[in-house]
């Protein structure tokens, strides 16, 4: 059984890979997991100009208003139904993208990761979490849809 993680944004550009995955790969054969990693809140205002905003520390808690994360949950439901015919499970993490997606990557044990590029225009190739993906995830095979 291949496993492939499909970390998605909701925009309708990673939501090609589902339309990849049901015209590719076998619902006999694959498994398929839908991540959506939401961006940590970031402050809006810094009290000083010198005072600099730091990402939280392994233990501390991030914690996410319980009505986004149900609209990120029943987001995540509505894509694993665009996938009817295949095994699918879904994640929502909360943090920096790309090292979320490869940190769920490692620990789910995929075979590939399948994902867009940024839509940024053709002056650059990749997007930062692509690229970051790209750089970071050579224990996966990594495949990066262009746009179109």
């Amino acid at each position: 059984m291949k496993k492939i993680l499909l970390p998605i944004d909701g925009s309708p550009r990673s939501l090609r890979t589902i339309q990849v995955v049901k015209q590719t790969f076998s619902p006999d054969d694959t498994e398929i997991a839908i991540l959506l990693v939401t961006p940590v809140p970031r402050p809006s205002k810094l009290t000083d100009e010198n005072d600099e905003v730091q990402p939280p520390e392994d233990h501390e808690e991030i914690t996410v208003d319980p009505q986004a994360a149900e609209e990120s949950r029943q987001l995540l439901k509505s894509f694993a139904r665009m996938l009817p015919d295949h095994k699918v499970e879904v994640a929502l993490r909360v943090g920096t993208p790309g090292p979320e997606i490869i940190q769920f990557a490692k620990e789910g044990k995929f075979d590939s990761i399948l994902m867009t590029r940024s839509s940024r225009g053709s002056t650059q190739k990749l997007g930062s979490v692509s690229t970051y993906i790209v750089s970071n995830a050579s224990f996966i095979t990594t495949t990066v849809l262009k746009d179109g």
